[in-house]
């Protein structure tokens, strides 16, 4: 396992999410994508959030960004405060203009995000007059400048490109630059680094850190990399069936999870120095349809320490050493370091 990250002293609580749910209504009925959600992200901090594909991640980062309340098929409620304004009671006009300046989002599919019928020095330029005004040189060498930041260095012929023109992972390198031009308060980051090569991953991780550490930009990385996870957070929330399962610093996640399902996951990781076994832990079954989710807690099925009251009742968060935990028989017991 990568070393954990040791977390950085936050500033004062940037974005605050209380009780969030997310509904989206169908002709069959209601299905409930995300439920019970609250969370913080303070100043300055870097803050993962993990789970398997379908445990609510992006749908969370898009509600944030106000994006899933475009759909008239879906409902939020709740409170997402961003200092001190609801981002879900806001006018949408008033979101859309927070949104590109004090909260940026780097999605998971670059083409589809970037427009194909203006070139990247279009699409840059207008990211960057969100933030501040230039002449058009000096606004021609920032973008040159920010496309250097995120491994780009024949910018001249990117700029004058148009997506379908790029690879995937030059596409998404675009985006982070995008993202970043107008150095946001909070960036939200879907799998940034998915189509990248290695190198590049580790030098746009390392901007990211860099940001968040000169300017105080607080980061809400969605990633399935434990690895990241431990490398970057200074917490880590982990996700499961629309709910958050525990919320807790790195170290105390990765050395004692208290919830079985982040154990899980990470016994599945292949030892990088031991003998590798014959066959990998894993955690049996899928994640459960969003449609039909089981009685009390949604984890039961797969967990093989689920007792009666995991088959009946749902589970509340509590705190337990520091962490919050939505479980009814955590792998770390209350009042013990």
């Amino acid at each position: 396992m990568t070393e954990v990250h040791e977390p950085a002293t936050g500033g004062g609580r940037l974005l605050r999410i209380e009780d969030l749910e997310v509904t989206v209504h169908k002709q069959q009925g209601p299905v409930s994508l995300v439920r019970e959600t609250s969370f913080e992200v303070r100043e300055g901090e870097i803050v993962c959030l993990v789970g398997e594909s379908g445990s609510g991640k992006s749908v969370t980062a898009r509600t944030i960004m106000g994006l899933t309340q475009l759909d008239d098929n879906m409902e939020v409620t709740g409170r997402i405060l961003l200092g001190d304004e609801d981002l879900v009671a806001l006018p949408a006009d008033r979101v859309r203009r927070l949104r590109g300046r004090d909260l940026t989002m780097v999605f998971q599919e670059p083409l589809s995000s970037l427009d194909p019928v203006y070139t990247v020095d279009f699409q840059l330029r207008e990211a960057l007059r969100r933030r501040e005004r230039l002449g058009r040189r000096a606004e021609r060498d920032r973008l040159v400048s920010a496309l250097r930041e995120v491994g780009i260095h024949d910018g001249d012929r990117v700029l004058q490109s148009y997506p379908h023109q790029l690879s995937g992972g030059m596409c998404q390198r675009v985006m982070i630059a995008m993202a970043l031009l107008g150095r946001p308060r909070l960036l939200i980051a879907d799998e940034p680094t998915t189509a990248l090569d290695v190198t590049v991953q580790a030098q746009i991780l390392d901007l990211i850190d860099r940001l968040r550490r000169e300017e105080g930009m607080a980061v809400l990385l969605v990633t399935h990399d434990m690895g990241v996870a431990a490398d970057l957070a200074d917490r880590v929330i982990v996700m499961y069936a629309g709910q958050v399962v525990e919320d807790a610093a790195p170290r105390d996640i990765f050395a004692r999870p208290a919830h079985p399902y982040p154990a899980g996951l990470l016994a599945s990781i292949p030892p990088m120095i031991r003998e590798r076994p014959a066959r990998l832990p894993a955690i049996p079954g899928p994640v459960p349809d969003p449609s039909a989710l089981p009685s009390g807690c949604s984890f039961h099925p797969r967990c093989s320490f689920a007792t009666e009251a995991c088959l009946t009742t749902r589970p509340a968060a509590r705190e337990i050493d520091g962490r919050q935990v939505a479980c009814w028989n955590p792998l770390v017991e209350e009042g013990v370091a």
